[in-house]
């Protein structure tokens, strides 16, 4: 029978394929280019952004598909599994399937899995990530088309998944195209605060609150005395309302908040951080400068993320930020070193120049070809958030630019 179920744990002691350092590149086999792929090995000049991008414009074809009954089959191989035993599991799968009432059924369900045995006899061992197999077929205008999809992933599998159905399922992989790490950004003035997360190179505005602090009096005496007591009594108010509210966004994903910064009037980030309840387990990973913002609001958030990316020089914004600097500072001193534009880029790549392409995203959606022609000259590729500021410059070049070896 079809169905979905998961296979004992078993130590991997076959012999592990050579594979990339993150993985295959291109992380698609074609099925009768499997084996070879599987064993190819050349240097990682891809980063991990360009991975997820990938990764996502696959998985949104694989979801566009849609089968009848069963005659999808999704199959997930973790890295730690046996091949050997992943092989006796689907001939028992393909041997169960005789049961399967529908004869239309039973004929998909069968040539999936037996494509799917065929394949797994000439990898020669799991991947060091896993791989997954997307296999069905389509019924469209009388006819029907085999799909073939097998995905070396950019990160390690961590469940077998073994299913048949109208649809492919693609979880797992979905979860790969997210950026694990998380910056969280906090501005503060008094009575104001914003709050960002930076994932990747993708801003996300999460709080944007305004706190009533009184105002400074231009009375003297006591009344002086008593206003400046009951503005100060609010501001440590509004600290630690400023702590709560971060305790609670992350004391829960403790491990996924990679830093803090903060941001705004540097005075009171500094006073937030002495007399706000800021969790001692959150301050340990706020980040020692303070970067000056005089607009409190989204506006200033994006400022803050642009000074912040000098700050974090581990963030693929500081990668993305550096290679447009480095573009332009060679573009403007006139050297030969650099070139834009989709003609001259790809001429460039076809005579072996490009050492590394900056490309934005949307364009990047329209250019799949482009990953493998990349790989085939051995370039780089970066690709660009349409949120940052050199996202924006790099579309104002027509959204493809490059660096050339000579």
């Amino acid at each position: 029978m079809c169905r979905s179920m998961g296979m004992p744990d078993v130590p991997a002691n076959c012999t592990k394929v050579k594979m990339p350092r993150n993985g295959l590149h291109i992380g698609l086999l074609r099925p009768s280019d499997s084996c070879r792929a599987a064993n190819r090995e050349n240097g990682d000049t891809r980063n991990m952004s360009v991975e997820r991008h990938r990764l996502k414009r696959k998985i949104e074809q694989l979801k566009a598909y849609q089968g009848r009954h069963s005659s999808f089959t999704t199959l997930y191989i973790p890295p730690t599994k046996n091949l050997t035993d992943v092989i006796n599991f689907v001939k028992t799968e393909l041997a169960g399937s005789d049961n399967i009432k529908s004869k239309a059924n039973r004929k998909n369900v069968q040539d999936n899995l037996t494509a799917i045995l065929s394949e797994l006899s000439k990898i020669g061992g799991i991947p060091e990530n896993g791989i997954v197999f997307f296999f069905g077929i389509q019924e469209e205008g009388g006819t029907n088309n085999e799909i073939r999809e097998i995905i070396v992933p950019p990160a390690p599998i961590s469940q077998f998944i073994y299913q048949c159905g109208r649809e492919f399922v693609t979880e797992e992989l979905e979860n790969m195209t997210k950026p694990k790490s998380l910056i969280v950004i906090v501005l503060i003035e008094g009575g104001k605060v914003t709050i960002g997360y930076l994932r990747g190179k993708h801003i996300e505005l999460v709080r944007d609150e305004d706190y009533y602090i009184i105002g400074k009096t231009r009375a003297g005496g006591q009344s002086a005395k008593r206003y400046l007591r009951i503005r100060e009594e609010k501001m440590m108010e509004f600290f630690k309302k400023v702590g709560k509210m971060l305790n609670d966004l992350l004391l829960d994903n403790l491990d996924g908040v990679d830093a803090i910064v903060l941001g705004g009037n540097t005075i009171r980030c500094q006073e937030f951080l002495e007399k706000g309840d800021l969790d001692y387990r959150l301050r340990e990973k706020v980040a020692e400068t303070i970067i000056p913002v005089s607009v409190i609001d989204e506006t200033g958030l994006y400022q803050a993320v642009k000074e912040a990316s000098r700050i974090l020089k581990e963030t693929e914004i500081y990668a993305e930020r550096k290679a447009w600097e480095q573009f332009m500072e060679d573009l403007m001193k006139g050297m030969n070193t650099v070139t834009y534009g989709k003609d001259e880029v790809m001429k460039a790549l076809h005579d072996g120049r490009v050492e590394q392409i900056l490309i934005t995203e949307d364009l990047a959606e329209t250019m799949d070809n482009l990953y493998d022609e990349a790989a085939a000259f051995g370039s780089d590729i970066l690709v660009f958030s349409n949120q940052t500021e050199s996202g924006a410059q790099l579309k104002s070049f027509g959204g493809l630019a490059a660096r050339l070896r000579w």
